[in-house]
């Protein structure tokens, strides 16, 4: 159905962003540069376009892992202070390791607070602490010949990702120190709360406080880890997610040069929307979802969203992305799903075991959505996700065609009121 012109179009895109204007932090000159390029394509095939301009800090999304591993630094330092009054090799007064051991507390909630409400929940709790930059949401749209009946979003986005060394230097072990860290904070947050009661009911148990010492002292590379844990250097994101967006314009291409035939919407207003500030945190689908739900919700707006597509061989439709809490409504992502297998058999449902997509805040808000991908964390981190490797050369151009394909045939099945 998708022709090699269009899958050339496509791979060209990704191509051109690339080496005209390069990565593409959220926020930055280059961010704008991509959202321009882009409305001068949906300009070609969409009745109408427009950029919906919006405000956010960026860098609070990954901006304090350092800093939140760092006073996981210092606590630990503090719990070793404390301990060492305890066993009378410091001479201090024993207040003093009341007071070490509190603040050591102190600062473990917040960084557990950081990490719990902007890294894993994608809250703007910490905001407030980082500037302010601006950043352009793209859209266009595509009206139906007739009266309209349905509504459907195709999205992407097209900011690019710092680069996360640990992904790039250890590869999958990076992917577990993700884990490691979260599990190793809440340890350390359990023993001091308990070392802080044994100290309140004058209880000494200092050979159990001793030994989990000596754990926190094995934690500290995983720690320093965390520091180091991306650089502010952002890659190419050819694959995430220049990908998505030259999918989104292969939708618009495909239906402006087949108007005239059965497969252009009769009832079904089209949304072509490539968001800025996923990188950032899903900034950008938020503040959409902010200046629209009532129309979304009025208008039963469904939303296919696309993100990280290289391969022929790797394609997930994602039911589900529990580290933010969002599950995807199955009368969308079950109908994809099925034509998909019929375009191409590997295709699966997964879930997204970490992170999270632009579909998620839409289903949080209870707006049909998914993502079609071609990211399968579950079972292998490929060695171009957010590293320098993610370069138009990972890109199989006949990858994209075949989520156009994909899209197409279920944007009928809307357009027919058959799903």
């Amino acid at each position: 159905m998708v022709d090699d012109n269009l899958n050339s179009y496509m791979l060209k895109f990704i191509e051109d962003i690339c080496n005209e204007i390069g990565p593409r932090e959220s926020g930055k000159e280059q961010e704008i540069l991509a959202g321009n390029k882009i409305e001068e394509e949906l300009k070609k095939c969409c009745d109408e376009t427009h950029q919906e301009e919006y405000i956010s800090s960026p860098h609070a999304f990954l901006g304090g892992i350092r800093y939140g591993a760092l006073l996981a630094l210092v606590s630990i330092v503090l719990y070793w202070l404390s301990l060492l009054i305890d066993l009378n090799i410091l001479p201090f007064p024993n207040i003093y390791s009341f007071i070490f051991t509190l603040i050591a507390v102190l600062l473990i909630i917040l960084t557990i607070s950081y990490f719990i409400t902007e890294v894993m929940k994608y809250h703007e709790f910490f905001d407030f602490l980082f500037p302010k930059r601006t950043s352009k949401n793209i859209v266009g749209t595509i009206n139906p010949t007739n009266e309209i009946k349905h509504t459907i979003i195709f999205s992407a986005h097209h900011d690019s990702q710092f680069e996360f060394n640990t992904f790039y230097y250890f590869k999958r072990f990076g992917q577990m120190i993700i884990n490691f860290g979260y599990l190793g904070v809440a340890i350390i947050f359990i023993i001091i709360i308990v070392k802080i009661i044994f100290q309140i009911i004058a209880f000494e148990f200092d050979i159990l406080f001793f030994a989990f010492g000596i754990f926190f002292l094995a934690f500290i590379p995983i720690a320093l880890a965390y520091v180091f844990f991306h650089s502010y250097k952002p890659v190419l994101g050819a694959f995430d997610n220049l990908s998505g967006v030259s999918i989104v314009l292969g939708i618009g291409k495909y239906l402006y040069d087949n108007k005239d035939k059965d497969i252009f919407p009769k009832n079904t207003r089209v949304y072509l929307i490539s968001f800025a500030g996923e990188e950032a945190g899903l900034r950008g689908s938020k503040r959409y979802i902010e200046s629209h739900l009532e129309d979304l919700k009025k208008n039963k707006t469904l939303i296919v969203n696309m993100d990280s597509i290289a391969k022929k061989g790797s394609l997930v439709v994602v039911d589900k992305e529990p580290g933010i809490g969002a599950t995807h409504d199955p009368k969308i992502y079950e109908p994809l799903y099925d034509i998909a297998k019929k375009v191409n058999p590997i295709a699966k449902i997964g879930k997204l075991p970490f992170g999270a997509t632009d579909a998620a805040t839409f289903s949080k808000k209870g707006i049909s959505a998914t993502t079609i991908s071609g990211l399968n964390l579950s079972d292998e981190l490929v060695p171009y996700y957010h590293t320098r490797l993610d370069t138009p050369e990972v890109i199989e151009k006949e990858s994209l065609g075949q989520i156009v394909e994909i899209c197409v045939k279920y944007l009928n099945l809307i357009d027919k009121g058959e799903a």
